[in-house]
Formats: C-alpha cells, structure tokens, sequence
C-alpha cells in the first residue's frame, strides 16, 4: 500500500465515525475505489447538470450547496462540513441520476474524497456500517432540506436574517464577515431586500455596518428578532 492511499485511509478513520467499523482491509478497498479532490475556495466542484461522479465524502474543509433560479437569484441549502457526505451525490448514486441539480462550491480549502458508484452498490453488501451511516446522513440532510423550504416559505426575511446573524455572530459575540450579496445567497432574496432590512437594524441601534463586516452592538434586541 503506498504512503499516499495509507494518508487517505486514516483521515478516513478519524474523520468518519463509519471508517471505525469497518476493517483496514474495507477502507482500503474504499479508497481503492475512490478519487481524491483537494480544491481552494471559491472552487465550484459541481453545478446544475454536470456530472455526478459518486458519493463525495468531505475530509476537510467547508461545501456549500444552493440551487439557482432562472432569474439569477441563488439560495443556500445547506452547509457540508468536515466528517459529512454530500447527500445529493448520495441521491444521485442511489437513484441512479447522472447529472447534478445544485451547485456546490468550496466554502474553504477543502478535500473530498469521491467513491465509485461501483463500490458504492457493493457497500450494501459488504460494509454495512458505511451504508447505514450514508442512509443516516441522507435522512438527517432531508429534514434540514425541507426546514429550509418551510423557512423560505413562511418566515419574514428580517426573522431570518435576524436568524443568521444571531447564530453567525455566537449570539452577539462575534463580527460578522459577510457581504449583503452572501447573506442575501444564504437566505434566497435578493441584495436589496438584505440592505434595507440591515439598514433597518442599524437605525435601530442593533448593529453597525461597515465593508464586509458588521458588528453586534444590542444583542438581547436581536435575539428578540429571532424568537
């Protein structure tokens, strides 16, 4: 086994509950069967109707999956982090799909590790603790999913701006570096509506605005935004 694949083998183990199940002679069969893809930020790793290689497994780093309308507005799904699966290219491999639906872009310097298909249809019988922990992951994603449709759909973009910066901010502790445009991304408006409602804030006396970054100067007022 050479150096390289002996690394590939154990982040796997540290990094994913499943790899500490399975023997050395299964993750190594896994990686066997796998493509390593280690890309900076701002990468886009897939976009709407590219191909699906296979499962990603994140080894490092920060993925964002959104989906874009027609009119250019893009809205964030979720976040993948480190020791997480891509649950869309679960999907696709399970269904079968060969072209992707979402965009998924390198939050951080990131490292994903793609497994076969092949490997993948014979994990069911072979690695059990890999697929359940691969069907776990989907199902946990599909509730988040579908959190975020209810949010889009039913909650005021100033509840949920006011959402994003309490939890972005560690309630009030922390400066909040993102741009009007990246909020406006994460919560599927458009810029516009993000300044003025930001704006609305900082009259408020509950933040101030500055390049890139904006400060919490009234928390407690914010977390009332928030309940």
């Amino acid at each position: 086994m050479g150096g390289k694949t002996k690394g590939i083998v154990e982040e796997l183990i540290e990094t994913f509950s499943f790899a500490q199940e399975l023997s050395y002679k299964q993750i190594e069969a896994l990686v066997e069967h796998s493509n390593i893809q280690e890309v900076p930020a701002g990468t886009i790793i897939a976009e709407k109707g590219s191909y699906c290689h296979g499962l990603a497994l994140l080894l490092s780093g920060e993925l964002r999956v959104a989906m874009n309308s027609e009119d250019g507005r893009e809205v964030t799904i979720y976040h993948i982090f480190k020791g997480r699966i891509c649950p869309l290219s679960a999907a696709c491999v399970l269904g079968d799909f060969k072209g992707n639906t979402v965009t998924v872009t390198a939050e951080t310097d990131v490292k994903v590790i793609w497994v076969s298909r092949r490997f993948f249809a014979r994990s069911f019988a072979e690695s059990e603790p890999f697929y359940r922990f691969v069907i776990n992951d989907i199902s946990n994603r599909l509730f988040e999913a579908t959190e975020v449709v209810d949010s889009i759909a039913f909650v005021p973009v100033r509840k949920r701006l006011a959402q994003l910066l309490f939890a972005s901010s560690n309630g009030g502790r922390s400066p909040v570096y993102m741009t009007h445009e990246g909020f406006a991304r994460e919560l599927g408006t458009a810029r516009e509506v993000i300044s003025r409602e930001l704006k609305g804030f900082e009259r408020l006396g509950i933040l101030t605005l500055s390049r890139g970054r904006l400060d919490i100067k009234d928390p407690k007022e914010l977390e009332k935004l928030v309940q």
